[in-house]
């Protein structure tokens, strides 16, 4: 059975990075972000544009920019620079492909002078933000279709986000995991509908489950954990409103502590909230598990962590 409790230097950890998260919220001012003209390199002909330095809109405004017996600069993410050149029949969206805007990049990757690549600054991901713990651009509202993802994923909600499933199910109710986009906790639709559907016999197997939350490989240790335990967070609180007892579920929260993933498609099946049955009765009159529970569908070896980081 899990320990209930988290290490001491992992919570000291935790803590650290939820102080870190305030600290880069969205409304701090950091180049290339900025309120006016003047919080950007006049020198390299910037102005400040929709709260980003950036120095060009068009192409022409980028040839006079061009160093001498080099090829015309083009715009591209509003600043001047060589011309992404896409090469023939090349693998695509990967770290290290060629691509020519960012679109052309999975699972928020940007695309850096003509290279898909872990983000700097906001600026490569214009006009979504950089996530400065993971390297990846946010997100939300990057797909608007199924093509626009990895092989393997749906666009859902606007989000890409794994459409497979963990095989045959080993718990009663036919659902064995929900998956989650890169970066986030947010529960697309097709996660809500799978949740609705599953929920009301959960609440009627009066049996412990173990909300195992899963981070794929991008990002810190610590900055995982806390994801992580959002996905289970959220879940565990979906269940509770849909009339599962709160006794009945217990989030433990992996990080990228199992993590296989090592492209953009295979991490899409590591950012998920699987489902572990234990064979053991909930006694909902005292609210808690009775005795040590056996689990089926995996392994269980981290603690439960309780919170929310926001």
């Amino acid at each position: 059975m899990p320990s209930p409790s988290f290490g001491l230097s992992r919570l000291l950890a935790l803590c650290a990075v939820g102080s870190i998260f305030v600290l880069a919220a969205p409304g701090c001012k950091k180049y290339p972000n900025c309120k006016k003209d003047k919080d950007c390199q006049a020198a390299l002909g910037e102005k400040c544009v929709a709260n980003l330095c950036q120095n060009c809109k068009e192409d022409s405004e980028c040839v006079e920019r061009t160093p001498e017996g080099a090829p015309p600069f083009t715009c591209n993410g509003g600043r001047c620079g060589p011309t992404p050149t896409v090469v023939e029949g090349a693998a695509g969206g990967e770290e290290g492909d060629p691509c020519a805007q960012r679109p052309d990049c999975l699972g928020g990757l940007a695309c850096k002078e003509g290279v898909c690549a872990l983000c700097d600054a906001d600026a490569d991901c214009s006009p979504a933000i950089c996530n400065q713990y993971s390297g990846r651009c946010s997100p939300e509202g990057s797909c608007e279709s199924d093509d626009q993802c990895a092989i393997d994923e749906i666009c859902d909600g606007g989000m890409c986000v794994f459409s497979g499933d963990l095989g045959d199910p080993s718990g009663p109710c036919g659902l064995d995991a929900v998956y989650f986009a890169f970066d986030s906790h947010v529960v697309t639709p097709q996660v809500t509908e799978q949740i609705a559907a599953a929920a009301e016999c959960m609440a009627q197997q009066n049996t412990l489950v173990y909300l195992e939350a899963h981070a794929d490989d991008r990002g810190t240790e610590e900055y995982n954990i806390l994801l992580t335990e959002n996905r289970g967070n959220k879940i565990k609180d979906m269940l509770i409103e849909l009339g599962v007892s709160v006794a009945n579920l217990q989030v433990i929260a992996k990080g990228d502590l199992e993590a296989i993933g090592a492209t953009e498609s295979d991490r899409a099946k590591d950012r998920r909230v699987q489902f572990i049955w234990s064979s053991t009765p909930v006694d909902n009159g005292d609210g808690g598990a009775d005795g040590a529970a056996d689990v089926s569908g995996g392994d269980v070896s981290a603690g439960d962590v309780d919170g929310d980081a926001g």
